[in-house]
């Protein structure tokens, strides 16, 4: 689950009408300003920082305009790219405007929110930030029950006439070599893996194993310490050794599994997945198969399948396979967040192996 910001626009006038709706679909927008910082359009200093200039959405008409979306995705203060919700998702926003056959706004009426742009040309950013927000999609889909055809860009919404002349936020995507159908599938693949219940720490919740000292732990995409404060993305990246005897839900993690960081910090231990227990050689939440010979060739069973620099999810993503095709495997390694890794013949990285299928 995302851990996403509530900050409600209560003095924009979107809010104020407050004019009530039952989601059917989802419009994706990019803000067309190369601005990545949510503090420039959401009011929540403590998480976001402080828009200086004062020309955030918390009032009656940004910019002059009656406008308003449901929810923006960009930089919180500490470069952690956040999803921050400025409206109820159950009333009406004002964000796409209208065309020849109504508008996105009311009838039907969609969930909308903006992607921070930047100046367009950093894939880092722009992987990561889609990434997030079809994380977003996918949740709102499940919740709300919505058809992943029902989720269309702003370009596309003028396109079938249900919103202004606008090309975002293909105008981003297409530097990249991506459309909204792209990004559907990513979206379809993360729903068809919580569908499937895969136990995916870039997805999944946690799992309610028991918790020793000297067991090796991962923690939670949502998580904050024990206190309630945030925990930074580099700590939940990395995996964790058990310093003592838990007390109570109270779980002391210190030092990460690749020696090099020791943060002696309490976590709840609902937000902690046993990835391998004190003395284990191998993970307790899955059976490891026997090592099988390579080379050999996979077919990719999933929508959208991560490429890792390194066979686990404590390491960088470097690309995405979303073709379900026909690869070879040249190596496997044991490594958390998946039953096995492969390592690709082409040299891109590593793929988790339970979704792949041997031909």
């Amino acid at each position: 689950m995302l851990d996403i910001i509530k900050a409600h626009a209560v003095n924009n006038l979107c809010y104020i009408a407050a004019q009530k709706m039952i989601p059917k679909g989802i419009v994706v927008h990019s803000t067309g300003a190369n601005n990545q910082y949510l503090r420039r359009y959401v009011d929540a200093p403590v998480e976001v920082g402080i828009n200086q200039y004062g020309n955030h959405w918390n009032t009656a008409r940004p910019g002059g305009t009656k406008v308003c979306v449901h929810a923006f995705v960009g930089y919180d203060k500490d470069r952690q790219i956040r999803v921050a919700e400025i409206l109820p998702l159950n009333i009406c926003c004002w964000g796409v405007g209208s065309g020849k056959n109504g508008s996105y706004n009311y009838n039907p009426a969609y969930i909308q929110f903006e992607i921070c742009e930047d100046a367009l040309e950093d894939k880092t950013y722009y992987n990561r930030v889609f990434g997030v927000a079809a994380e977003y999609c996918a949740e709102l889909c499940e919740k709300y029950k919505i058809d992943v055809s029902q989720i269309v860009g702003h370009c596309e919404a003028y396109r079938q006439g249900y919103g202004s002349n606008h090309a975002d936020p293909e105008h981003w995507m297409g530097k990249f070599g991506e459309t909204m159908e792209d990004f559907r599938k990513r979206v379809s693949g993360m729903l068809q893996r919580r569908t499937e219940g895969v136990k995916n720490r870039d997805l999944s919740a946690p799992e309610t194993t028991s918790i020793e000292k000297g067991d090796l732990v991962s923690i939670a995409d949502n998580a904050t310490y024990y206190n309630g404060t945030k925990i930074p993305a580099w700590v939940k990246a990395h995996i964790w050794y058990v310093h003592s005897t838990p007390v109570g839900d109270r779980v002391v993690i210190d030092r990460n599994e690749k020696g090099t960081n020791s943060i002696c910090s309490p976590v709840h231990k609902k937000f902690l997945t046993v990835v391998k227990k004190a003395n284990a050689s191998a993970p307790t939440h899955k059976t490891i198969p026997a090592q099988t010979a390579c080379p050999y060739l996979v077919k990719i069973t999933a929508d959208y399948l991560n490429v890792r620099k390194g066979a686990g999810t404590d390491t960088a993503k470097v690309g995405s396979i979303t073709d379900r095709g026909v690869y070879t495997i040249v190596e496997e390694r044991n490594g958390p967040g998946a039953t096995k890794w492969g390592k690709l013949k082409s040299g891109a990285g590593w793929i988790s192996l339970d979704f792949v299928k041997k031909l």
